[in-house]
């Protein structure tokens, strides 16, 4: 096990060292490199856990986002009225059924993240760029766990009901709607644009302090 985990991080240090070692672009991804290179195996890992489980949830997300919104009229809570009630049950069931990878995704991503952190304590005093990814990551919590307590209504209402008569409970058509509030959308527009913000720190690494040669060619 040891040796297939050292193949596989040599092979990724190779891959990162091919792309960032080019003249000109990919300055964040040579940032990276060297960033990845003073991490011990356990941090590794976990940083490795952490893009999965974040990568499962944010674009789960987005995707339930499409499917949820694809629902309504724009700018409304009405339902559009060309839809089938096959095609309006199905796309609630699936709602309820991602669920599942997205609050997974998130609460996975979430413990490691604050885990790497721990053991990263020593080093954020020298990276505002990871200070800062980790407050935009974390400052939306509160609303990410609105969020998974709405959707854990949504599965045990969803498991609770026939999946023909889904819609004969208007609990359950109340609940979905809650979650695409006009309120719950603007919030949802902004902690986007946070985690989009997260991702460039982390790809442009600024508010770095300046270290000596080991970042020399």
């Amino acid at each position: 096990m040891e040796m297939s985990e050292k193949f596989l991080w040599r092979f990724f240090e190779a891959f990162l060292f091919q792309i960032c070692g080019k003249k000109g672009g990919f300055q964040g991804l040579r940032k990276l490199y060297f960033c990845l290179m003073k991490m011990s195996s356990f941090q590794k890992s976990l940083f490795a856990i952490f893009l999965f489980f974040a990568t499962l949830w944010f674009g789960g997300g987005l995707a339930r986002i499409a499917i949820g919104f694809d629902l309504f009229l724009p700018g409304t809570l009405d339902i559009k009225p060309f839809l089938t009630l096959e095609q309006i049950n199905y796309s609630i069931r699936l709602m309820g059924v991602t669920a599942y990878y997205t609050i997974t995704g998130y609460a996975v991503s979430l413990i490691s993240a604050v885990i790497l952190c721990i053991s990263l304590k020593g080093r954020i005093k020298q990276r505002g760029w990871l200070f800062m990814a980790i407050v935009l990551y974390i400052v939306f919590f509160p609303y990410e766990l609105y969020l998974a307590w709405l959707d854990f209504q949504l599965i045990g209402r969803i498991n609770c009901i026939d999946f023909v008569n889904l819609l004969k409970d208007d609990g359950l058509l109340v609940l979905f709607k809650q979650r695409f509030h006009p309120w719950m959308a603007a919030i949802s527009f902004l902690s986007l644009l946070s985690y989009i913000t997260a991702l460039l720190y982390l790809a442009w690494q600024p508010l770095n302090m300046h270290e000596k040669a080991e970042h020399s060619e």
